[in-house]
């Protein structure tokens, strides 16, 4: 099985010591799986939107089964100079709504929602999208995983960032996000576990 992993820094496992993110971790022992991680630090939906089709493209085939994967919103929220955010709500869902349509035609589809940000205004942005991101998904029928309030809790993620980057965790917040990921019953049936 092919699964393409499209997103941002979170996707890409930044601040990751063994270089392996969520999404690496998440299908670790699973050797049968060939994992093309597409993550860009800094992209927000907007930036996704305009590669992922290029990039997936040469990737997906006929010969083997194949996912795609979407994760992001944390740089969607993220404030730009003299803007609340680099991109509004309603930005963010037009980006969601077109990559999961488009997605779905090609391969079966799943998004894990953003993490949890320790920035209090920004924690608040993340939130709300999340919330519609998990709105949407329902409407379309795509699977989501909801990560955002099992990190927070445990605070793992949020004390890791804090004590590196200020955004991004390291490797016990990537293997708690992991864990949360594989556990689910979406992931399990999307990878073919289930």
């Amino acid at each position: 099985m092919r699964i393409l992993a499209f997103g941002d820094s979170f996707v890409a496992g930044v601040g990751d010591p063994a270089h392996q993110g969520w999404i690496g971790r998440a299908l670790a022992g699973r050797p049968a799986v060939t994992l093309y991680n597409l993550g860009v630090r800094r992209d927000t939906s907007a930036d996704i939107a305009r590669r992922w089709l290029a990039e997936a493209q040469p990737r997906l085939t006929d010969l083997e089964p194949c996912g795609l994967v979407f994760s992001f919103g944390c740089n969607d929220a993220n404030a730009a100079a003299g803007e609340s955010s680099r991109l509004s709500p309603a930005e963010s869902l037009k980006n969601a709504h077109l990559m999961l349509s488009a997605g779905a035609r090609r391969a079966p589809v799943l998004m894990v929602g953003p993490p949890p940000a320790g920035e209090p205004g920004l924690a608040a942005r993340v939130e709300a999208l999340n919330e519609a991101f998990k709105t949407l998904c329902a409407r379309l029928r795509v699977p989501y995983i909801d990560v955002l309030r099992p990190l927070a809790v445990s605070g793992t993620w949020l004390a890791e960032a804090q004590a590196g980057d200020g955004a991004h965790p390291g490797a016990a917040g990537y293997q708690q996000l992991a864990e949360l990921v594989a556990a689910h019953p979406a992931w399990r049936s999307f990878t073919g576990l289930q």
